[in-house]
């Protein structure tokens, strides 16, 4: 199958790839011809930079199955071209499923947006020893807020599930696998606890939020 490439994609072309995800995601629900549609959908994860696709298909697909494939696609395309994107792309693809997850805070679909908030954690970590501090702030920034409760207890709960996401991905003994070294998630983990999380308070503000 071809690939789902976004070089040059235009509406159209965005509206053929999440129909045929979303087909795709149908016919394995339905147990019809499931082996190709599995193919359909790891044709996507595996498409070079396959983010405007799979970002069209989480905004607008009515498909719950069909957005989780999606943020999953995200996750392996961006993990597999880290190296080749762009410091702005990387922060791009983190806030946008942290933008995600706030702006649906109601949905009623909870696993997908619980994928989107661990995919969000993962590149994140992915990013951490290479982010400046600056940016880093900037995403703890939105976080906190959150579980602040400025914007709903929605929204609230959201970041609550979203710092939970982030501290187990941080935990070696829970942590995702990314082709790294366990050096890098021990320097990770380290650093979030020594430089945030204890230094914002998160830990605090998560651990009587959980108790309340």
């Amino acid at each position: 199958m071809q690939g789902f490439s976004d070089g040059g994609a235009d509406l159209a072309q965005l509206q053929s790839t999440m129909r045929t995800i979303e087909v795709a995601c149908t016919s394995i629900q339905m147990h019809i011809n499931p082996t190709a549609a599995e193919a359909t959908i790891l044709s996507l994860a595996q498409s070079p930079q396959p983010y405007k696709a799979c970002q069209f298909i989480l905004e607008n697909s009515q498909v719950a199955n069909a957005r989780f494939q999606a943020v999953a696609a995200i996750r392996d395309a961006a993990i597999r071209e880290w190296s080749f994107l762009s410091n702005e792309d990387r922060r791009s693809l983190i806030s946008f499923c942290l933008c995600f997850i706030m702006q649906h805070a109601s949905s009623p679909e909870g696993y997908v947006q619980a994928k989107v908030s661990s995919v969000a954690a993962q590149l994140m970590k992915r990013g951490w020893l290479e982010f400046t501090a600056a940016e880093k702030e900037a995403f703890f920034y939105q976080v906190k807020q959150a579980i602040l409760g400025a914007h709903g207890v929605d929204v609230q709960f959201i970041g609550v599930n979203f710092l939970e996401s982030l501290i187990s991905e941080f935990s070696p003994s829970t942590s995702s696998a990314m082709g790294l070294p366990r050096e890098f998630h021990e320097q990770c983990r380290t650093s979030l606890e020594l430089n945030y999380l204890k230094v914002t308070g998160l830990t605090a503000l998560l651990q009587s939020l959980l108790e309340s």
